[in-house]
């Protein structure tokens, strides 16, 4: 039976707050929440030892003073993950209580730490989701237009006096109260199409493995022993 992992979001802001090593060396609670959703809506599959060290400052897991600290902190990344999963599972991904937005005073800290930590996610998956999305056995139009919708929501919340919106052809009207409004659904879109890539990825994989395992059946020559055993050639036996 596997270990079962139960989110506490609770449990998940204490492991920052009440954890100085960790609160300093990672790049904090809620960019770490938009982090692991990116990962987990993923069109490839990956690791924790790929991804889990990017959640630092440093990009490297730090050597915390008590190993203990470290099995915690996999722990509570774990739980979440499953916490996301679990969320795409049901069709609607729940933004951290502690993220709001309002028309006069924009996104609150915690919202743009995490649309900032998604980003992050995004970045580093940019290339895996190009891929996906242009390979011919899942070219998707509307993943694709998702996506992009995805991202520049992402950029008005945490970065507004960045975006240049002549840039983003066909976005252009999206306006900050729309990307907040807009952000729930665009997160869940994303996810259950990068997710139903990747199972379509590993289909295709585990198609071609056992294709690959088949030996093929050599061709037997008109004057070749028959396959049967009669010690005749083949054109005098079994061909007949």
């Amino acid at each position: 039976m596997s270990e079962v992992f139960e989110f506490s979001a609770g449990l998940f802001a204490d492991l920052f707050e009440d954890n100085a090593e960790i609160n300093a060396s990672s790049i904090g609670h809620y960019q770490t929440y938009g982090f692991v959703l990116a990962i987990v809506s993923s069109p490839e599959k990956l690791s924790p030892v790929e991804w889990q060290p990017l959640l630092f400052k440093e990009s490297k897991l730090p050597d915390f003073k008590s190993p203990e600290l470290g099995k915690v902190f996999t722990f509570n990344i774990r739980s979440l993950w499953n916490e996301l999963n679990d969320q795409l599972q049901n069709e609607m991904i729940v933004l951290p209580s502690a993220c709001n937005y309002s028309t006069e005073a924009g996104a609150n800290q915690a919202l743009i730490e995490y649309c900032i930590g998604y980003l992050r996610g995004y970045v580093w998956l940019k290339n895996v989701w190009e891929h996906a999305i242009t390979a011919s056995e899942t070219k998707d139009s509307k993943a694709d237009m998702m996506l992009k919708m995805l991202v520049f929501a992402l950029m008005i919340l945490s970065q507004p006096e960045k975006m240049v919106a002549s840039q983003q052809e066909g976005y252009a009207s999206m306006s900050a109260d729309q990307a907040w409004k807009l952000l729930p659904t665009l997160l869940t879109s994303v996810g259950i199409n990068g997710q139903a890539i990747s199972e379509i990825e590993k289909l295709t994989a585990e198609q071609s493995v056992a294709l690959d395992a088949v030996q093929p059946v050599p061709k037997i020559g008109r004057n070749d022993l028959c396959y049967c055993g009669s010690g005749k050639k083949y054109k005098k036996c079994c061909l007949q």
